[in-house]
């Protein structure tokens, strides 16, 4: 399988290290049994590389694992063997952005605060479109070539299947009545939000004007969660780019500003009977 960290083969690795130096045999003498070198014990255990199955067994029996330190160590092992969603993108997506994208598709939820424009995995493809061509100082000829948006819009399926991300969005309810593309797009991106809000993985409340000023009303605020312990990672996004924060104590903060929001927001039935009302009135132009 390709080098490639990711948080689930990690933890598989981190587990398995664990009954490794529990054994107090070293990376060396496991790589002479397996006839490996010393760094791919390494990688497996870095959560760069999967053992194959049998490798897996024969590590276990070497470490004098229990059963129930088997079982964990194969359901560890099943879940790092799936691959997560993968977005093409091209090289002159700037290198924060294509960590973004990373982050996005190794995450099992994502909370988004928005207060200009709808959620990019909502967005339609028009809708996109129209974003793109309102800030033609801010994208260089190379990242428009790049089929950003086409990018945009595979990153959508990350909100499909069986393993489909958990999203919470909470938008002001100004991305709701601007007229983004002219009324045929903002028509077509309403309905959409409308579709999407009937899934159970994905949760739309609308921030209405009588809610007064809440957190984070000068930027987006994305909030990535993960399975097992590792913690949440916040994306704070402004034009041109974004910043990350991953220190404990701050992304509490965020998360705390990020509900705050929810509770003063429409609920998702209410939010669903806005946007319908805000669908008609642009059909009746």
């Amino acid at each position: 399988m390709p080098s490639t960290q990711t948080r689930r083969k990690r933890r598989f690795g981190q587990y398995i290290q664990g009954l490794r130096e529990r054994k107090g045999v070293t990376a060396e003498y496991v790589a002479e049994r397996l006839r490996k070198r010393a760094s791919q014990i390494s990688k497996v255990e870095n959560g760069y590389y999967l053992c194959a199955y049998a490798e897996l067994t024969t590590m276990l029996g070497l470490y004098d694992a229990k059963e129930e330190e088997i079982a964990e160590a194969v359901s560890l092992w099943d879940d790092a063997k799936l691959d997560p969603v993968r977005i093409e993108h091209s090289s002159a997506v700037p290198t924060r952005f294509r960590v973004f994208l990373r982050t996005e598709a190794d995450a099992t939820s994502v909370r988004e605060l928005q207060h200009a424009c709808v959620p990019g995995l909502l967005q339609t493809e028009a809708y996109a479109r129209a974003l793109e061509q309102s800030s033609p100082w801010l994208t260089t000829p190379d990242w428009q070539a790049s089929g950003f948006v086409s990018a945009k819009m595979a990153r959508q399926k990350l909100l499909d299947g069986p393993r489909a991300l958990d999203m919470r969005a909470v938008v002001d309810v100004g991305v709701i009545r601007r007229v983004v593309g002219g009324v045929e797009v903002m028509t077509e991106q309403l309905r959409r939000l409308l579709e999407l809000g009937q899934r159970d993985n994905i949760h739309l409340q609308v921030i209405d004007y009588d809610a007064g000023a809440y957190g984070c009303m000068s930027g987006p605020l994305i909030i990535f969660g993960f399975d097992g312990s590792d913690q949440d990672s916040v994306y704070l996004e402004y034009p041109g780019g974004g910043q990350w924060v991953e220190d404990a104590t701050d992304t509490g903060k965020f998360a705390a500003i990020f509900e705050a929001a929810s509770t003063r927001a429409l609920s998702a039935v209410e939010s669903a009977a806005l946007i319908r009302a805000q669908v008609d009135l642009l059909e009746a132009r």
